[in-house]
């Protein structure tokens, strides 16, 4: 038999191995935890191969923009770090070239129109220049009145800052404090697989901030492992984005394009609404099951089982039972809800406008390329 004091040891050493590395069902991060923290910020009394400007609160070896930059999009093959900010150029925003939300390399290096301008950012030192304010375009103080975690800018009619990564006047964490850090706190060692291909449960989404998709607090959805590096047409490799049909007064918060909406309001007209011909293009409502329409056929389907596209993505009402992204949609059902990201990339592109493809080419009756770009959903055009 073995000693009690044996017993207490094996114990200890268990409890010290989770405690370092963690589990799948317990953990979002995994890995050594010096990837991520530093316990001084220095060795030999200097702080050389760190990012300048630390030490950084929670004892990490960055900041936001620190731990989420560098020369390629991704680092490493398994547990790596997002990277959304490129140190060298690159070659473009889609599959292979960038993660989903795309890069703010372009916006960083005096493109404003290219991305959003966070402040957070090494290049950025103030407001776009062709902004008469700190304002997002659209601002709606009302759209997060009554948010279980804080109103956006404390529903200020002006803002008072520039937008920042997370808290009261970023897009990650909560709205109802200030700092970065704290508006995260404890997400990236949340248990999150809710939101995870094979065990989604949207049941328990959005309940706090490591339950949130990507940290969007209160935004359901399904997360590519390797956010969307490999993401392909027609299969199941991609995000799953919450949308749903007519969302008018900013009704469901759980939605992708509610979360646009905390800051630009409702941008393009009556969000989800249904009235034609519209004054700007349409978000949260079915592509049209109509036959006769064009959207039918989006990305070079017949009408069903149509092939999901990664350039121009659909969101659903329902996220997918078997907790997979579904391969393919059919227009009109709760699977094909035109959402903002449809067309824009959340943290930048190569394009004006954060856009996913160069609007200034999409030319009626010319389109060289199937299923490029606008043409994706406008397949008549």
């Amino acid at each position: 038999m073995k000693s009690a004091a044996a017993v207490v040891f094996v114990g200890i050493i268990v409890v010290a191995f989770l405690m370092v590395f963690g589990s799948p069902a317990m953990a979002k991060v995994m890995g050594p935890c010096a990837d991520c923290h530093t316990m001084h910020y220095s060795q030999n009394g200097v702080s050389t191969g760190y990012p300048s400007g630390g030490p950084f609160r929670a004892l990490t070896i960055g900041d936001c923009v620190g731990c989420h930059s560098g020369a390629e999009a991704r680092r490493g093959d398994n547990n790596e770090i997002p990277v959304v900010l490129r140190t060298v150029a690159p070659s473009g925003t889609g599959p292979g070239k960038s993660l989903a939300g795309g890069d703010f390399y372009w916006v960083d290096h005096s493109n404003p129109t290219k991305g959003h301008d966070v402040i957070n950012l090494p290049n950025i030192t103030g407001k776009d220049a062709n902004m008469s304010n700190l304002n997002p375009p659209g601002w709606d103080p009302a759209a997060t009145s009554g948010l279980a975690f804080g109103q956006v800018a404390g529903g200020e009619a002006n803002w008072s800052s520039q937008l920042t990564c997370a808290g009261k006047y970023g897009c990650h964490g909560r709205h109802d404090v200030d700092d970065d850090y704290a508006a995260i706190r404890g997400a990236h060692h949340a248990d999150d697989s809710c939101l995870k291909p094979g065990s989604v449960d949207e049941g328990k989404q959005g309940a706090d901030v490591g339950t949130s998709y990507r940290f969007l607090a209160g935004i359901h959805g399904i997360e590519d492992d390797d956010w969307e590096w490999t993401a392909t047409d027609g299969t199941s490799d991609h995000n799953e984005y919450k949308g749903v049909n007519v969302n008018s007064s900013y009704s469901n918060k759980t939605t992708i394009s509610y979360l646009c909406a905390e800051c630009h309001g409702q941008f393009h007209s009556d969000i989800g609404g249904t009235s034609s011909p519209w004054l700007r293009h349409p978000t949260d409502i079915y592509l049209p099951s109509d036959t006769s329409k064009e959207y039918y056929k989006y990305n070079g389907g017949t009408g069903s089982d149509n092939p999901y596209s990664v350039v121009a993505p659909v969101g659903r009402d329902t996220l997918p039972a078997n907790g997979n992204p579904d391969a393919t949609i059919t227009p009109g059902s709760d699977g094909s809800v035109v959402l903002c990201i449809s067309c824009h990339r959340a943290h930048g592109s190569e394009y004006d406008d954060l856009l996913r493809w160069d609007y200034s080419t999409m030319t009626a009756g010319q389109a060289t390329t199937p299923n490029e770009g606008c043409f994706i959903c406008h397949t008549t055009k």
